[in-house]
């Protein structure tokens, strides 16, 4: 005669009841196994043996409780895998024999009682099999579920600093070729805006500065990518720092409203001169995008052991501490830049990648009396250089500044 299953108790309501309770009892036993060194999986898997035989001999054949041999053959395979697994049930096997042997279930030399330990050792190596080829294989799922996390984490990345530098290099590519159209049909009209000599000079300077301006943007996303990529390698020559940074401050139109003063010492450094003028180029356009006009600026070179300390100190607003961590990141715009000198956002993540790239490192602290010292290492090898008359002063070392590890990722006031 057949049931009918009772109306009110869903066909499997069953097994959805003791579905979540087996996977939590698997989930406690693989964090058992998994929170255990191999060595303390293995002493509980002999442990656990011992109890189950001692339990056998005492009970005889009365009760059975030789099935709970599974418990440490499957423990031992989950933790340490095939091999042992299956000397755990060579074990297991002589105690099961062993203990009814003792009880006297058979003779000594009875052949049902070899027989026996052979069908139950090879029961024991197949649960031992299934054990860890299911084990591998969820290891090789878990494997491919954080790849594929780790993946798509890398992908989300991507669009987001996609995002961020469409939105930066747009608004920054758009100052420039906005001046260039204009004055270009300014120049085109000029007849028609009968525009003096002067003002076609002054226009064809607006082009060629503004010309200038998108390079450098283009030189440095592009910089950006190659290091990312890690395929620029730093060429090396004895440098003249002070000579480079008084070159810069000169030539520097930006630093127009900013008293700017190098001290320098008499060195050579050997260093990539085209990566350490972008760094100086850099940190000079950072100060005076972030201080206020009058703001003085002062560029120090330093000899120190195994390598120079640059340092670039301005008196202007400073950075919060909160900030100090994550200004060499790329696209982060400090809220003290002045739109008519914003940039694309990767001018200090750049000099820290520079940095980098010499095996240096790249930091930031708060300058005594006020304001924010840009500090940069690089390691190369230093030499004196007879002083010159264009050497106006020589740096004597700064108190308590020494060369910092590589920073942990680069990043922009």
């Amino acid at each position: 005669m057949s049931s009918t299953p009772d109306p009110e108790t869903p066909v499997g309501s069953r097994e959805d009841r003791s579905s979540p309770a087996a996977r939590r009892l698997f989930h406690r036993f693989e964090t058992f196994a998994a929170q255990h060194s191999p060595a303390t999986a293995l002493a509980v898997g002999v442990a656990l043996v011992a109890v189950i035989w001692g339990a056998d001999v005492l009970t005889g054949p009365r009760l059975a409780p030789s099935i709970f041999y599974l418990i440490p053959v499957g423990l031992v395979t989950w933790r340490l895998g095939r091999g042992m697994g299956v000397t755990i049930a060579v074990v297991s096997s002589l105690a099961w024999i062993g203990a009814e042997l003792i009880g006297h279930v058979y003779p000594l030399a009875s052949p049902i009682a070899f027989w026996n330990t052979v069908a139950r050792f090879g029961v024991l190596v197949v649960v031992v099999v299934l054990l860890d080829t299911v084990h591998d294989s969820l290891e090789r799922e878990r494997d491919l579920a954080a790849h594929e996390a780790a993946a798509a984490e890398h992908l989300r990345e991507i669009n987001d600093l996609k995002d961020t530098l469409l939105h930066a290099v747009s608004h920054d590519l758009k100052g420039p070729i906005t001046a260039i159209l204009g004055s270009a049909q300014s120049l085109a009209r000029r007849r028609q805006l009968r525009l003096t000599g002067e003002e076609e000079d002054a226009l064809i300077d607006g082009i060629v500065a503004s010309g200038i301006k998108l390079n450098g943007l283009v030189d440095d996303l592009l910089d950006f990518e190659r290091l990312d990529r890690g395929v620029i390698e730093p060429v090396r020559a004895p440098t003249d720092l002070g000579a480079m940074a008084r070159r810069l401050v000169a030539e520097a139109d930006y630093l127009a409203q900013h008293p700017a003063r190098v001290i320098a010492a008499p060195i050579e450094v050997s260093v990539d001169a085209a990566k350490v003028e972008r760094i100086l180029e850099n940190l000079l356009r950072n100060a005076a995008r972030h201080t206020p006009p009058g703001t003085p600026v002062v560029i120090r070179v330093e000899q120190r052991e195994s390598g120079v300390l640059l340092s670039v100190e301005d008196e202007g607003p400073g950075i919060p501490d909160e900030l100090k961590d994550v200004v060499f990141q790329p696209f982060r715009q400090g809220r003290t830049a002045r739109a008519s000198q914003s940039g694309a956002g990767i001018g200090l993540s750049l000099v820290a990648k520079f940095a980098g790239l010499h095996a240096g490192s790249a930091w930031v602290e708060d300058r005594p009396g006020g304001g924010t010292t840009f500090r940069v290492y690089l390691p190369g090898d230093v030499r004196p250089v007879p002083p010159t008359p264009e050497r106006a002063e020589a740096a004597s070392p700064t108190p308590g500044v020494e060369p910092r590890g590589p920073h942990p990722s680069p990043v922009v006031r």
